[in-house]
């Protein structure tokens, strides 16, 4: 009798420590959505790369159209015309559901970079800043990020 009450008992305190499990709708990361208006899927940009700036805390992802890809980290002057880059940059936060792992956070700025479709000359940098994407008119620096968005070498995808 005492073994049957012991297995009960310990049934029961195993069954009542179980955890509920999560809401799907709470594992989606609203904080790094970009917002509907931006309409990225519109675009039809594919990822070219991802890369990690630990200094800064933040991670980035540069997407690109088909002709964006080709030149991806060549020379500009070599480049195909009609090509299209947006880069999206986010604060890095710890994932809440798996220990030590970082995720995007609170979406900083948008980058976009398109080249003229006759020739290889850029034609439209724009910058987008904070949660709402207001367009900045100040684009200082803007010959460094062009170059900077230029220069990343696409990921290897087996």
């Amino acid at each position: 009798m005492k073994r049957l009450s012991f297995f009960i008992i310990s049934g029961l305190i195993v069954l009542s420590s179980c955890e509920h499990p999560t809401n799907p709708d709470q594992l989606i990361n609203n904080k790094a959505s970009l917002p509907a208006s931006f309409k990225l899927s519109d675009l039809h940009q594919k990822v070219i790369t991802s890369f990690i700036n630990n200094r800064d805390s933040t991670m980035s992802i540069l997407y690109g159209n088909k002709q964006a890809g080709i030149i991806a980290g060549k020379d500009v002057r070599s480049g195909v015309p009609g090509a299209s880059f947006t880069l999206v940059t986010w604060h890095q936060q710890n994932d809440p559901h798996w220990f030590g792992a970082r995720i995007p956070g609170e979406l900083i700025y948008v980058e976009t970079l398109h080249t003229d479709t006759a020739e290889d000359k850029i034609i439209d940098y724009q910058k987008y800043s904070g949660k709402n994407l207001v367009k900045l008119a100040d684009t200082a620096g803007r010959s460094s990020r062009i170059h900077f968005i230029l220069s990343q070498n696409p990921s290897i995808i087996p």
